[in-house]
């Protein structure tokens, strides 16, 4: 008998090294689907949720958010990790969303100007990333989700992890993506947008130019992050 258990005690470290490779297996397989593809993480599913009950069924062409032949159109410079961004994203343009876009009379048309990213690449790829994903109706859904996933500022977090699982919960065809992203057109958007920002006057972002659709756009001054109603006012006032 004594003999019997040093047997099996000989045979308890690898038992216990089994056990223990066959939980990490568990472990390093639970974030991915069987397919082999990144499942969301339960803070990923509600960002989702949330944006797509605030753009569902809401035209995206491109930077522009509504219908195209709305008669005002507002014009917003952002920076993806810029925090203010956020705040006004998910504070008062929520309201113009439902109220103004949804209702076909107002057109938000999304511009880039570097404030809050430290790097000048990071902040191309990650803008571009955003534009790519705008050429196949997407942009807006990209932004959102970005503004609800930003993360830590100036810790340089925006890399090609990062925007790949951005753009998979938009989903955009990440094939396609990839390689819109890598053209050299987005590059020229961004300096376009800049120039226009500093042409304007404005000094950070967010910033917003206000006008009719297609014709002179002025500097919307002195708005809240959260509350809508100099926004409103304006809108009122040129419809």
């Amino acid at each position: 008998m004594q003999g019997l258990r040093e047997d099996k005690l000989s045979y308890l470290p690898l038992v216990l090294a089994l056990a223990v490779a066959a939980l990490l297996v568990v472990v390093l397989n639970s974030d991915y689907s069987p397919a082999g593809k990144a499942t969301a993480s339960p803070l990923e599913t509600r960002a989702i949720k949330r944006t797509e009950a605030l753009l569902d069924g809401i035209p995206q062409h491109g930077a522009v958010l509504g219908n195209p032949k709305a008669p005002v159109t507002l014009q917003f410079f952002g920076d993806l990790q810029c925090l203010d961004s956020r705040r006004v994203m998910l504070g008062a343009l929520p309201f113009l969303i439902r109220h103004w876009v949804r209702g076909g009379k107002l057109r938000v048309l999304f511009r880039s100007f570097k404030t809050d990213t430290t790097d000048s690449t990071e902040f191309i790829r990650q803008q571009v990333a955003a534009l790519g994903a705008g050429r196949q109706g997407k942009m807006w859904t990209f932004i959102d989700l970005f503004y609800r996933e930003q993360r830590r500022e100036f810790t340089r977090y925006a890399g090609d992890a990062f925007l790949e699982g951005i753009a998979r919960q938009t989903g955009v065809d990440l094939l396609r993506w990839e390689e819109d992203r890598e053209s050299d057109g987005g590059a020229g958007k961004i300096e376009s947008d800049e120039f226009l920002h500093e042409r304007k006057g404005l000094i950070s972002t967010p910033s917003f130019l206000i006008g009719l659709t297609g014709g002179e756009a002025r500097p919307l001054l002195h708005f809240s992050f959260e509350e809508p109603q100099v926004f409103d006012e304006a809108i009122r006032e040129l419809l």
